[in-house]
């Protein structure tokens, strides 16, 4: 065979390939935390407005401010949006949980349930040909009879049983070798103790091993799905014990997960979660190697603590023979804007184009982490801190080595332990910055930095 002949050949092996792709799409909505009361006098616990930014609000509307949860009118933009934007190859759409405003966590039962409602019945006609993957958040009920009858539209027999037992599940995607499994990480979390059901938490590791080792037998490639996943916020408390409440995993759980992901990462094709209410990403290692992604998308609500940002929605691309995600858009709404009190929703950017990536894996993010700690172009650096609350903050020229090696180590280590040390060892980010600086120097000042700082 010629060399032009092997060309020819190569190439017509390629443009194959890519014609025996399905390529399919599916949303990523997460942290809704509906507020029904939003605009109620007397139920104004999760919207803290005051006096002199009342004109603002008036002008504006409530729904747009980010002292504010969600309004019934911002949900129903976002949901408005996304039929606009519904592509004909769209698939399903997976909803990670935190439905409803922590505000509403000491109101009845029937009343948060009858709000969960609400929210159903919307994405239940938007999505009427395609399901629905709701996953449980710390601010949701908790799973019941009541909520398998919600979302029996969506979920199989076999779904619903091991959904009101444990709120965790798995789904195989009809036509192809593409296994989805939601997991309830309110199991795994701080808040866990407060159902007293601590061997659901155990139940559930269980199951999952099993529905991982039995994917494998079958070669199905996996999606994990859950409102919380492994890793560390950029905060100063990241990785403590006391940072593990309010929807976080455990340190002992966050740690099995991390451990689960690494022996099952032939199989796992991608793993998507929320609860940060930032748009980020973490990497899985195994012996140095990156083998497994997460990707967190941005929340609905504008309002989070300590991480405000603007409210976003997420389309992924993928092919639906494999699972392999392809790119996705993430969209966005700028709460501040003006253009006439009216909710516009936006691209804010495509991921491959955005970063420059070839293709979505552990290794090309790998790779995108490096350069976004890379100290003599801060290019990607403020790329991801932009992307990261979506828009709302853009002046980024105080966050310094100390800073991005806490982003870096937060992507990149997500054992709570290992984040610790990777925070504590900063010699490899600082030594072409700082090169007449002494370790124990540069140790000491880079953890004052640190742990001072919130980005």
């Amino acid at each position: 065979m010629t060399p032009i002949t092997f060309a020819i050949f190569i190439t017509s092996l390629f443009w194959l390939n890519l014609s025996d792709a399905k390529i399919g799409y599916f949303w990523h909505i997460t942290d809704l935390h509906y507020d029904p009361f939003h605009n109620s006098p007397e139920f104004h616990r999760g919207c803290k407005h005051n006096r002199a930014n009342s004109e603002h609000n008036h002008r504006n509307g409530r729904h747009r401010d980010h002292t504010c949860d969600s309004s019934w009118p911002l949900i129903q933009s976002a949901v408005d949006f996304m039929a606009q934007r519904h592509p004909d190859t769209l698939e399903f759409v997976l909803w990670t949980g935190d439905i409803l405003s922590s505000s509403m966590e000491h109101l009845s039962d029937e009343v948060r349930l009858e709000a969960v409602r609400n929210v159903t019945d919307i994405l239940g006609r938007t999505f009427s040909s395609q399901f629905v993957f709701p996953a449980l958040g710390h601010n949701d009920p908790p799973p019941s009879r009541k909520l398998v009858d919600m979302w029996m539209q969506w979920l199989p027999s076999d779904a619903l049983q091991t959904f009101e037992t444990g709120g965790y599940y798995t789904i195989e995607h009809s036509y192809s070798k593409l296994r989805i499994v939601v997991l309830n990480s309110v199991l795994w979390s701080g808040g866990a103790t407060k159902t007293d059901v601590p061997h659901r938490g155990r139940a559930q590791w269980e199951w999952l091993e099993h529905v991982l080792s039995k994917a494998r037998r079958k070669n199905e490639m996996v999606y994990l799905v859950a409102h919380s996943g492994p890793g560390v916020e950029e905060r100063h408390n990241a990785g403590s014990s006391s940072a593990s409440g309010g929807g976080e995993l455990t340190p002992t759980a966050n740690a099995r997960l991390v451990h689960v992901v690494r022996a099952f990462s032939d199989v796992i094709a991608g793993q998507f979660y929320g609860h940060r209410h930032a748009d980020t990403f973490r990497i899985i290692y195994s012996e140095g190697r990156p083998v497994s992604w997460a990707l967190l998308a941005p929340s609905v609500t504008p309002r989070g603590a300590g991480s405000i940002s603007n409210p976003g929605l997420r389309l992924y691309k993928f092919d639906t023979n494999n699972g392999k995600v392809l790119d996705y858009t993430q969209y966005y709404l700028d709460v501040t804007g003006k253009r006439g009190g009216e909710l516009h929703w936006g691209v804010e950017y495509n991921l491959t184009q955005y970063y420059g990536l070839r293709e979505v894996t552990a290794a090309s993010l790998d790779g995108l982490a490096k350069k976004i700690r890379n100290s003599n172009d801060r290019t990607m650096l403020y790329k991801y801190l932009t992307a990261l609350r979506v828009r709302h903050v853009t002046d980024f020229s105080d966050c310094d080595i100390a800073c991005v090696h806490v982003h870096y180590c937060a992507i990149t280590h997500a054992d709570f332990h290992e984040f610790r040390s990777c925070v504590r060892n900063p010699a490899s980010a600082l030594a072409s910055r700082a090169p007449n600086l002494s370790n124990a120097i540069i140790s000491y000042a880079i953890i004052i930095l640190c742990f001072s700082k919130r980005y």
